[in-house]
Formats: structure tokens, C-alpha cells, sequence
């Protein structure tokens, strides 16, 4: 056995790292552009940056914020119900250490219909303010990005990952201004808070399924299992900034808005919890260690992440007066989100000659293979009566993830969309919105992912159908009293 242990050391210490290095954080199929207003559920957000239907036009174009002529507040909450199914197949392969001329030995599982996301409720709040004839002070509370992937901890991806959650919350104070009787721009401050969670498991259940036939004993391939949470916040500064063009007494009007990148350095805990967190372990008799070992980090850190920028080129076209028509083009740089470090992961390095097992952190790296993305969506609003109008929109949404480097923890795909909503003007000062967006894979997801551990690897190979159901829900209050008049602009 003793000849065994120098590659038995390098194996384990090496997967370890290499498990907890891959793909920490994706967000990009995940951009929730539509889920900072209700009523934009109900287009597919078409026309955004030029609509002003409401203060949610601070967000998505500062300088929309002069259509506003009265103070008025907008709450609203989105409901996301994301449907993910993975069918395919995972295979842990490593060398014979006991006999390097065998074949690698092998630990391999299939799964079909594994369901991996997660629903969410995305709140939002705009706040806007007359301040004269020329300027209007604008205040959003929203969450753009966000993401959540929940397998379970004995699911037979779960060395590629477990939970993964994104969550990002934006306070931003704005201001528009006209410049000219038709022209208006914009900007607003975007202070930013994210918070990320990225688990998955940790073993060597080739090594173990083999181990129990060579050398006897009460052991499984899960026996030495071990759950890596980690998570992490981080605070970024960005900026939005518009333009308005406005003609034929606002009944047509040109958008344009830039959302700037936002970069984060995540702080936050590592701990590895199981037989590999045990200092005691010995990897020869692994059923000997105690599987509530844990283990922590405080000083985890990141490299520089960046959330990409966003550019917005919206259209709106009253066609009379009952018949509104919108179109927007959007254009996300996820390119900038190249890769990622972590630094000071929480890891057990068993040591098969002192038969104990170093506790220790560990660096890594991994490429992210980000592509930048185009949005398209087209919608019209038909206003039914004094107090009913209705909506309707569709497009097409790339996903930012490549075959290259798609993995468990994003298994997206490009999306179609179509889109219902209606806004209702209960009384003068109070109206509500209501819309709903289904949104549609044009192409099922591919995942071919292997991941190096050392001389051994770990390969996921799986499609992936997915389809998503927004439910948008909102209430407008106009804060001055006056007797309201609903129209399409």
C-alpha cells in the first residue's frame, strides 16, 4: 500500500482544489431586465427607454423622467417560475493507482428530468419628483441581476455543483432634464449591493467504489462526501445615462440609455463541512473520519467581477389615439465577464504518510466564456376606455453562455417570448398593472463539460429544456391630486 500513497496524495489534494475552483458565479441568463417594472412584463419591455408609462422610466431612461408631470411612487413585485430539466449523464474517471496499466477506474450516474431551478419574487420601487419645468428627480429600487440553480446534495451532478444563487439589490438617484423643447437627457447613480452563494460537493467516489472491493470494509463511493459552501457580498458603483428625442407633441419619441458595467470583489466564508474537513482522516480508512467535520475560511475573497453593461435603443409611435406602437434593440456586454479567482477556498489535504489530512486554503482560477448578447422586443398598447389599457409584446433573448463552457450551474439557452398585460386606473390618483411573459427555448441547452482534477477528471453531459413564466404585479400612485386621464403616451 505505502508505494500507492504519493499519487493517492496528489489525487486528493488536487480534486479538492479543482472542485472548488470551477464557475462560481454565472448571472448571465439570468439578467432580469424586464423584472424592474410589472408593467414591462406585460411587452416584453418593448418601447422601455421611450414609454415613460410611468416613474419606472428613472430606471431604464433617466431622461424619460421629464414625460412626468405629477409626483408619483410605483411598487411591484415580478414572480419568476424558471423550469430547467437536465437529461444526460456524469462520469468521475481517475487512474488505477493500484495497477496504473488497468483502465481509469470509473464512477459513473445518468438522470433525466433533473429540475434545477428555482422560482423567486423580484420587488421593485420608483419614486419621481416634479422639480420645476425643466427637471424631474427620479429614485429606483431595483434587483437586475439575479440567479438561483438548487441541486441536491446526493444529485449526480453533484460534484459540478449543489446551490448557486445570485442576488443583487440597486439604489438609484436620477435626474432628467429638458435641454430643449424636444431633446431631454438623463443620468443616475447606481450604488449596488451583491450577494453570491456558490455550494457543491466534494469526494473521490471512483477511488472509493474501487477501494471497497480491494480492501473490505463499510464504505460507499459517497462515504467521503463533503458539502463546500461559499459566499460572498460585495458593493459596486455604476452609473445610467439617457437621452430622449421627442416629436409630433410627444407622439413619437426616441430612446436611448447605457446602464454602465458595475464590478464587485467579493469578500465573504468558505467552510467545508464532512470526512474531508476532519484532520484526521485518513483516506485509507475513510469510514474512520467523522462526517460532521467542518471547517471555515473568513477571508475568501474574489478577483474583480464585472456585471456587464447594458445599451437600450427604444422606439414609440402613437398611431391614434387608442393605438400605441413600441420596439426596442438592447445590447449586453457580457464579454467583459472573463473569469474568476478565488482566493482562500477552504480545502482538506489528507497526507496518506501521516494518515491526518492538512486543513488549509487554496487559490484558483477559471475562464468564463461570455459572449456579448442582443435583445429584440415589440409590443403595442391599445387603450380600450378612460380606465383599461391593454398590452402585448414578444422577442428574442440570446443567452450569453457558449457550448465551450456551459455548465450545470447556467444550463441556458437562447429564448423567445410573448407577452399579455393590462393597466387598470382604478381612480384618479391610484392604477395598477398586471402582466405576464412566457418565455421559450428557440434551442435546448448542450452541456459537455469536464472538468480537470488533477490526473483525473469529471465530465457532465447533458441537454437541458427550459422555459420560464413572469408574473408581474404592480400599484401607481400619483402623490398630487388631480383628476387623472389616461392615455397611451
Amino acid at each position: 500500500m505505502r508505494s500507492m500513497q504519493k499519487p493517492i496524495r496528489t489525487m486528493t489534494s488536487l480534486a479538492v482544489l479543482a472542485m472548488m475552483a470551477s464557475h462560481a458565479i454565472n448571472a448571465g441568463g439570468f439578467s432580469l431586465y424586464t423584472e424592474g417594472s410589472a408593467a414591462a412584463i406585460g411587452n416584453f419591455a418593448a418601447g422601455i427607454a421611450a414609454e415613460g408609462a410611468d416613474a419606472s422610466i428613472g430606471w431604464y431612461n433617466p431622461a424619460g423622467l421629464v414625460l412626468l408631470k405629477k409626483q408619483q411612487a410605483v411598487l411591484g413585485g415580478v414572480g419568476v417560475f424558471p423550469s430547467t430539466q437536465l437529461t444526460g449523464s456524469s462520469l468521475y474517471s481517475t487512474p488505477n493507482l493500484f495497477d496504473p496499466t488497468e483502465p481509469n477506474l470509473t464512477y459513473a450516474q445518468t438522470f433525466s428530468g433533473l429540475q434545477a431551478a428555482k422560482s423567486a419574487l423580484v420587488p421593485s420601487l420608483h419614486y419621481a419628483l416634479p422639480l420645476n419645468d425643466m427637471a424631474v428627480f427620479g429614485l429606483s429600487i431595483v434587483a437586475p441581476f439575479g440567479l438561483s440553480t438548487d441541486y441536491e446534495k446526493n444529485s449526480p451532478v453533484r460534484y459540478a455543483a449543489t446551490l448557486s444563487k445570485l442576488e443583487t439589490f440597486t439604489l438609484s438617484p436620477e435626474l432628467g432634464h429638458k435641454i430643449t423643447k424636444h431633446f431631454s437627457l438623463g443620468v443616475g447613480v447606481d450604488l449596488q449591493y451583491a450577494r453570491v452563494t456558490f455550494n457543491r460537493m466534494i469526494g473521490s467516489p471512483a477511488y472509493l467504489q474501487y477501494l471497497e472491493l480491494v480492501v473490505p470494509q463499510e464504505i460507499t463511493p459517497y462515504t467521503l462526501d463533503s458539502e463546500s459552501k461559499n459566499t460572498g457580498d460585495s458593493f459596486g458603483v455604476g452609473f445610467h445615462l439617457g437621452g430622449l428625442l421627442r416629436f409630433s407633441e410627444d407622439h413619437t419619441r426616441l430612446g436611448l440609455n447605457y446602464q454602465s458595467h458595475v464590478n464587485h470583489n467579493f469578500s465573504g466564508r468558505s467552510q467545508l463541512t464532512g470526512r474531508f474537513a476532519d484532520p484526521a482522516l485518513n483516506i485509507f480508512a475513510p469510514g474512520l473520519a467523522n462526517p460532521n467535520a467542518s471547517f471555515y475560511s473568513n477571508t475568501l475573497s474574489s478577483n474583480s467581477i464585472a456585471l456587464p453593461g447594458i445599451l437600450t435603443l427604444s422606439g414609440y409611435q402613437d398611431v391614434n389615439d387608442k393605438l400605441a406602437l413600441l420596439g426596442s434593440v438592447v445590447y449586453s456586454q457580457w464579454s467583459s465577464f472573463k473569469e474568476i479567482t478565488l482566493n482562500n477556498v477552504a480545502v482538506g489535504v489528507p497526507d496518506p504518510d501521516l494518515g491526518t489530512t492538512t486543513l488549509t486554503t487554496r487559490n484558483a482560477t477559471t475562464t468564463e466564456g461570455y459572449r456579448d448578447t442582443w435583445r429584440l422586443a415589440i409590443g403595442a398598447n391599445y387603450h380600450v376606455n378612460d380606465q383599461w389599457m391593454m398590452r402585448i409584446g414578444g422577442g428574442y433573448d440570446q443567452t450569453p453562455t457558449v457550448n465551450a463552457h456551459r455548465d450545470v450551474r447556467l444550463p441556458d439557452s437562447n429564448r423567445g417570448a410573448v407577452a399579455i398585460g393590462v393597466h387598470y386606473q382604478a381612480f384618479p390618483s391610484v392604477g395598477f398593472d398586471v402582466g405576464y411573459s412566457y418565455l421559450f427555448a428557440t434551442n435546448d441547452a448542450i452541456i459537455n463539460n469536464t472538468q480537470p482534477i488533477a490526473t483525473s477528471t469529471y465530465n457532465v453531459t447533458a441537454t437541458s429544456k427550459n422555459h420560464a413564466q413572469l408574473v408581474g404585479l404592480q400599484a401607481v400612485w400619483k402623490l398630487d391630486q388631480e383628476k387623472a386621464s389616461m392615455t397611451t403616451k
